[in-house]
């Protein structure tokens, strides 16, 4: 019997200016989320792009950041190639304090996967690239944040040996 290897059927890298309208999606279903679960805390903005062009390029060629993309391979039937997930990362040094030391550290800011590519592994490849960029840049710990109402990232998330830290918590004024 053959051994065949499973072929990803995406490639990962980092993001570049000219990706800016094809993540425009991306950053679309990753907000729509949040606003359809709390529309408080992330109001829907008519008529605006997610991220303006200006803060995407300061992230792209901010050296503590990384914005990681996975793209679709092309399909032998011609589709193109299209966007299929991003993760931002940002690197903070920390400094110390009268209990910790100084730490390097690096933060998945977002991550989303089009919701038509789910359960394919690109989460876990974003990731993957997410961890090899931060420890290439010094980092020895992974930070991010999800909100309590996402319990399927949360499960996600501790599937991949992230654990609780702390509990945040807020009152409404």
């Amino acid at each position: 019997m053959t051994h065949l290897s499973k072929i990803r059927p995406f490639t990962m890298r980092q993001a570049r200016l000219d990706d800016f309208e094809a993540m425009e999606p991306l950053w679309r279903q990753l907000d729509g989320y949040h606003q359809a679960r709390d529309p408080q805390r992330f109001p829907h903005k008519q008529d605006e792009a997610p991220r303006s062009r200006e803060y995407i390029a300061e992230v792209i060629h901010c050296a503590d950041r990384a914005l990681l993309l996975a793209e679709s391979c092309p399909s032998l039937e011609g589709e193109a190639s299209r966007l299929i997930g991003l993760c931002l990362v940002t690197l903070r040094t920390c400094p110390p304090g009268p209990v910790y030391p100084v730490r390097v550290i690096f933060e998945v800011d977002n991550l989303v996967v089009d919701e038509t590519m789910r359960r394919q592994g690109v989460a876990r490849a974003l990731l993957g690239e997410a961890e090899t960029w931060a420890r290439s840049n010094g980092a020895k710990e992974m930070l991010l944040n999800v909100y309590d109402f996402n319990e399927g990232a949360k499960r996600f998330y501790e599937q991949l040996g992230f654990q609780p830290l702390r509990v945040q918590m807020v009152h409404a004024l």
